[in-house]
């Protein structure tokens, strides 16, 4: 579907590796471009052979060339390869692409339909635009943690989260983004530079917190969403949509009087006394294993899940049914499962394209290839450290 795109990733880690991830499945031709060290995320753990976990996750189907960034010869490689490719995506620090002489301005003077997309814990603008984030400094920011903190009570310390939804969410607006981006190109002719805050994506996504907040002037202070924890089942635990199925719960569990009860009696109320309902379903829930739970909401027509392990998940019919984990050959290594692309198309089939590059493994390709350097001239800058390939 992107076939004719060319995408030069320079992002790391998560926020930006996602996005490129997802182009890559959908077809682009993405670029990875690591500095001299390689993404930290090539060394954690854990490995399939040489292979990280994260790093396969979210750089498969990429090419990948090395340059040192720190040598003018490796930004003039970068501008050079810029004049050819359709995308630039990148997650550095706010502001050091213009210190390495790569600034949208500089950029877009090379190839003015160029797209240059920059994700950043804060934005590109505004009072906090210089602070270094990751996930876990953006949820905290953003009151995510806060909210969270309140699932054990109001005095309760935040739990963190074990998922960076910072990360993943920047990464799927970038996407979009993007892709928007390369539209409006299409029918104008013109590129453009994104500027995409991880701390305005969860302010965006935020669903049951803030707006309320607001709404309410203020006295709206609990949260709705990760308020409502799973039940606690005689063994195991359920996830139970309580509130949007709340006359189907009460004449499930037995209880139909509490449809007259006020404290229930209306949205607003059920809201309001979340807690109170949650103490009496729990109370039923705790004498009722997951199995029988599981007749009586099917029976009723209630959604609800139990809680899946890892394994149970991986192993699920659904995750099998829906493609979400398919094979991919690893040089060394063999086959492996790994995590598919979300999106499914009637007409074009999309997901991983290969494996995580080597550090460096297409510099010679690429190079010679996309930017137009001489087999001599790739060999020049070999020995002279401006590239590298890791052997």
């Amino acid at each position: 579907m992107l076939q004719n795109v060319k995408v030069l990733d320079l992002s790391r880690v998560l926020s930006g590796p996602f996005c490129g991830r997802m182009l890559a499945d959908m077809g682009a031709e993405v670029i990875k471009v690591e500095s001299v060290n390689g993404d930290a995320m090539r060394y954690y753990p854990p490995f399939k052979g040489k292979y990280s976990s994260y790093f396969t996750q979210w750089n498969l189907g990429k090419k990948g060339i090395c340059i040192d960034f720190k040598k003018k010869e490796g930004i003039e490689v970068i501008k050079k390869l810029v004049g050819r490719c359709d995308v630039v995506l990148q997650n550095f620090r706010t502001g050091l692409l213009e210190k390495m002489g790569l600034g949208y301005a500089v950029l877009k003077e090379i190839n003015p339909r160029l797209i240059l997309c920059s994700i950043s814990g804060f934005g590109q603008t505004g009072s906090e635009t210089r602070r270094l984030a990751y996930t876990d400094i953006v949820q905290a920011y953003s009151g995510l943690d806060y909210i969270a903190g309140k699932m054990k009570g109001e005095d309760a310390d935040p739990p963190g989260f074990p998922v960076s939804f910072a990360d993943t969410y920047a990464s799927l607006n970038a996407c979009i983004s993007i892709l928007a981006a390369l539209y409006h190109r299409e029918l104008t002719g013109q590129g453009q530079s994104i500027d995409i805050s991880m701390l305005d994506c969860l302010l965006a996504s935020n669903d049951s917190t803030l707006q309320q907040h607001i709404f309410s002037d203020g006295s709206w202070d609990k949260p709705i969403g990760i308020w409502r924890p799973p039940l606690r089942m005689k063994d195991g635990h359920m996830g139970v949509a309580l509130l949007l199925q709340f006359e189907r719960t009460v004449h499930a569990i037995g209880m139909p009087e509490l449809l007259e009860d006020e404290r229930f009696n209306s949205m607003a109320a059920q809201v309001t006394n979340m807690d109170a309902i949650l103490e009496i379903v729990g109370e039923w829930a705790k004498d009722v294993t997951v199995a029988e739970a599981a007749i009586i909401f099917e029976k009723n027509d209630i959604p609800y899940a139990k809680v899946n392990s890892n394994s149970e998940i991986l192993n699920s019919q659904v995750v099998k049914d829906r493609r979400m984990l398919v094979e991919m050959e690893l040089p060394e290594v063999g086959k492996v499962p790994v995590i598919n692309t979300p999106f499914k198309f009637s007409a074009v089939l999309t997901g991983p394209t290969g494996p995580p590059p080597n550090l460096g493994q297409d510099n010679h390709r690429i190079l010679k290839d996309l930017a137009g350097f001489s087999e001599i001239e790739i060999l020049e800058m070999e020995q002279s450290g401006v590239i590298r390939e890791e052997k």
